[in-house]
């Protein structure tokens, strides 16, 4: 099957994004998930950027 970088949104590396790698991983999937807020999760997109703008992520 396919090797997949799956990078998580603003609000961190929630329980959906490894949810989704693992359905990913069934069917035979290679899933690379880092988590680049180290642990850091947020409940809204906000809070997110305003995490992302403060440890000076570049898009």
């Amino acid at each position: 099957m396919a090797e997949i970088l799956l990078l998580h949104h603003s609000l961190g590396l929630t329980k959906g994004i490894n949810t989704f790698a693992d359905k990913l991983r069934e069917v035979g999937n290679t899933i690379h998930v880092p988590d680049l807020f180290e642990g850091h999760l947020f409940t809204t997109t906000e809070d997110g950027m305003t995490y992302v703008n403060e440890i000076g992520f570049k898009a």
